[in-house]
């Protein structure tokens, strides 16, 4: 409460003080002389600014520990993160607060493009804290000092710690497994703030770094203090019991298949089915094709989305409805079937029928189109194994996905091997075979539309909602950063299961109505098109998949993970009772 108190009164100071802007290369004050010095690198130019504080004054690092507002710089109005910044000094006030900045020197290096504007924002604390800003234009060129003041730089910036460390939470410790690392680890800061108490008690053993926390969530990255310099470590969580994660990733494709993503598709197996009930002849080769064709789905899915992600693309699961060819592809495949279900097309080939039934051919394509119109859903079980295996190497990722996809064909494999369990479910065979032909054609029309609908919003027509903030990295930082409860909405229009949610529950007044009294920052992160920002959160939770739910208490940055399927009630339970 102090700190976010301190950081408040901060941005009440900088509301009423006008702020110092200056054009050049440098500017200088009675707390501090900022410089900066640049480098033709191509089209971009880098540059690298020197803070020498005087007087006592500091200024705050990137996590400012306790209290304190990190600086910041905007290229055009747009926030940038520097490239490098220098290892931060550690200040004590009073015994009870302690930050994380520079009373010294401080680099910060950072790639601009050429004939730009550059903002500089910082806050210099000494008795008081004090806001303040300097615009700078920067040029093409380079500028004479650079080399010299490069040099010294590096002697100032962590190194790169050449693998990340697994790191766990137990029992209110933050455990930073050190195997393999050789120096000799003095302390940990982390690099978000809030994350961990910067006074939180430290110690080495076994070979593990074991921090005091409060907190639920796993800081991303951080510098290792050693007694050889600094090192700057990306941690990540360590993994779990790996034939755990396949059960429940087999459990997770059992359960898609009740999501509403599925249902198109499926009522075509289900109309074949009811079409051969009871019959023995081919149920085992029936059952064996349908299960592959979903695995070979599953796995040429997956194994494009590992291809790109390793060649640097920011890609989740269900990436290839964010493509408007993809989607307006399934639109006119989803037309032709309809036509051929709906008897308008009929092509009375008796050969091609047989081989359909020799090869299982037709069975299956329908494991293979479903898993492309599925791939978007996420359900109970499955969002954890996902979010899990696409951080991992081949080794676990493909086994992962082999396991969901042996899920998802379970029960209609099992109905396959087994007909005459199924013929005594249903009525002798008659006219109500038409008609159910024309009901199962209804989940045909309605994914058409539904396809037709994410196609028009991809082409770039955006419906706004009033009600709802547009997802944004700073807008998010800084309703946090002000101690704002916040509820984030990871969606899309592909997702049927977000939709679903939407409607019963986000846009209900009920929920609105809860989330108005208790003051609550409503964020939608739209993943219809594929957006980095929205990509690189999701990561930060461990998920590549929507839906995702995420809520923070006010004053807080531990979070709560909802459910894929919400209720309103237990979803309005949240929010008043944190």
């Amino acid at each position: 409460m102090r700190k976010h108190l301190f950081d408040k009164i901060v941005l009440m100071i900088a509301c009423v003080l006008l702020p110092a802007k200056v054009f050049g290369a440098s500017f200088e004050n009675e707390k501090l002389k900022l410089n900066l010095e640049t480098k033709e690198a191509g089209e971009n130019i880098e540059t690298l600014a020197l803070f020498e504080l005087k007087n006592g004054w500091h200024i705050s690092w990137e996590n400012p520990g306790d209290a304190g507002v990190p600086t910041a710089f905007f290229e055009n109005d747009k926030k940038i993160k520097p490239l490098k910044i220098s290892v931060p000094e550690t200040f004590l006030y009073d015994e009870i607060i302690t930050q994380y900045g520079f009373g010294g020197k401080a680099y910060y290096l950072l790639n601009l493009k050429k004939n730009t504007a550059l903002k500089i924002r910082w806050t210099a604390c000494k008795d008081y804290c004090e806001p303040e800003e300097a615009v700078f234009e920067i040029g093409a060129s380079t500028s004479s000092g650079f080399e010299k003041e490069y040099e010294n730089a590096l002697k100032t910036f962590p190194l790169k710690a050449q693998k990340k460390l697994k790191a766990e939470i137990k029992a209110g410790t933050l455990e930073i497994d050190l195997k393999g690392f050789d120096e000799n680890v003095l302390s940990f800061i982390a690099g978000q703030k809030d994350v961990l108490s910067a006074d939180a008690y430290q110690k080495t053993q076994n070979a593990t770094l074991k921090i005091e926390t409060d907190s639920t969530h796993l800081p991303l990255w951080g510098l290792l203090l050693t007694d050889k310099g600094a090192y700057e470590v990306e941690l990540e969580k360590k993994p779990e019991n790996i034939l755990i994660l396949l059960l429940l990733a087999f459990l997770g494709g059992v359960v898609l298949n009740l999501m509403p993503c599925v249902f198109p598709v499926l009522s075509l197996k289900a109309l074949a089915m009811a079409q051969k009930a009871g019959v023995d002849k081919g149920r085992f080769w029936r059952a064996f094709s349908y299960t592959s064709g979903v695995l070979c789905s599953f796995l040429a899915v997956a194994g494009l989305l590992f291809c790109l992600k390793k060649a640097g693309f920011a890609l989740g699961w269900g990436f290839q409805l964010q493509s408007p060819y993809f989607v307006g592809a399934m639109i006119l495949l989803f037309v032709v079937i309809l036509l051929f279900v709906l008897d308008v097309w009929h092509i009375n080939l008796p050969f091609l029928t047989r081989l359909s039934d020799i090869s299982g051919m037709h069975s299956f394509l329908t494991g293979f189109f479903a898993v492309l119109i599925a791939s978007p859903c996420t359900g109970p079980y499955m969002g954890a194994a996902i979010g899990y295996a696409m951080f991992e190497s081949a080794e676990i990722y493909f086994p992962m996905f082999l396991s969901l996809g042996l899920g998802y064909a379970a029960p209609f494999a099992m109905l396959e091997m087994f007909p005459k369990s199924l013929k005594k479910m249903m009525p002798k065979p008659g006219v109500w075979m038409v008609r159910l032909k024309y009901v199962l054609s209804l989940p045909i029309v309605l994914t058409i539309l539904w396809l037709g609908w994410v196609f028009y919003h991809q082409i770039g027509l955006k419906q706004n909602d009033d009600l709802w903030e547009e997802y944004s990295k700073e807008a998010f930082e800084e309703a946090l950063d002000d101690g704002e409860a916040v509820f984030i909405d990871f969606t899309a229009k592909w997702c049927l299961t977000c939709l679903l949610n939407e409607k019963t529950t986000l846009n209900s007044q009920k929920f609105l109505k809860a989330a108005k009294q208790n003051d609550i920052r409503l964020f939608k992160a739209d993943w219809t098109n594929n957006d980095e920002d929205v990509f690189e959160a999701l990561k930060s939770y461990g998920r590549s998949s929507v839906p995702l739910y995420v809520y923070y208490p006010e004053e807080s940055r531990n979070f709560q993970i909802l459910p894929q399927i919400l209720t309103i009630d237990s979803t309005v339970d949240v929010i008043e009772n944190q």
